[in-house]
């Protein structure tokens, strides 16, 4: 009786080792499936970030190759500037003769404003191009009349 108990105990022990090992080997797979995923994620949320803003990524920022990344800062610049020159030619048109200088701000707005619009379709490219023009034909009209 001792030796059937003995025996039970040594196959209780081999089927408890080989679970143990089941387990380490389905924990090991699912961490390593968890940093893949992660990393798949990340790879994603990096692609979705660079959709939304539509602006090219350094492609050492991005495993794999070429990529997009948010860099409106030039843009944005050039955007203010379309929409500061607009504004101004604008205020300009109410001043009689100070109007032809409004015609040189309203032009050099209105180009700003295009290029600002081309590089992305942001609301102050639009916003300042839109100025740059009407300011334009405003000064015009003052100057005429």
């Amino acid at each position: 009786m001792a030796d059937y108990k003995d025996e039970i105990k040594e196959k209780a022990g081999e089927y408890a080792d080989d679970l143990k090992d089941a387990v380490g080997e389905i924990t090991g797979d699912a961490k390593g499936a968890i940093n893949d995923v992660k990393e798949e994620a990340k790879e994603v949320f990096e692609e979705a970030k660079a959709t939304f803003t539509g602006q090219k990524l350094d492609s050492a920022n991005v495993e794999g190759g070429a990529g997009y990344r948010a860099d409106s800062s030039t843009n944005n610049g050039v955007s203010v500037a379309a929409l500061i020159l607009g504004v101004l030619a604008i205020i300009c048109s109410f001043f009689g003769r100070v109007a032809i200088a409004g015609v040189v701000l309203g032009l050099i707005g209105t180009v700003l404003g295009a290029k600002a619009r081309k590089q992305s379709q942001t609301s102050m490219a639009t916003v300042g191009f839109v100025c740059g023009i009407v300011s334009v034909i405003v000064c015009v009209l003052r100057i005429i009349f």
